[in-house]
């Protein structure tokens, strides 16, 4: 008599569920509230509160919570731009660039 055939493998498991942090429903992703502080190329993003190495207008960023803006370098959609972006620490001839949050 043969052998009894292997019990079936179990399922793969289930990938983790996405962090609410890191979603957003506006299709602009001007909602994102998440944690990725790097450009696309790979850029550390400036904090909103510094005003170095580049001055911008969003100062104090108490008067852009509203729009995610605080003593942080996340990634932020606070308007006007085509994605979320972030002003970077490290030069690039226009001062920020676009993240990419999904």
């Amino acid at each position: 008599p043969s052998p009894p055939p292997p019990p079936p493998s179990p399922p793969p498991p289930s990938p983790p569920p996405p962090d609410p942090a890191e979603c957003f429903e506006m299709h602009d992703a001007s909602d994102y509230r998440g944690s990725v502080s790097r450009t696309v190329s790979g850029h550390h993003c400036q904090r909103w509160s510094a005003q170095a190495p580049t001055q911008h207008p969003y100062a104090p960023v108490s008067q852009f919570a509203a729009r995610g803006l605080g003593d942080h370098n996340y990634c932020r959609r606070p308007g006007g731009f085509p994605c979320a972006w972030c002003y970077t620490v490290e030069y690039t001839h226009k001062g920020w660039e676009c993240c990419d949050v999904g």
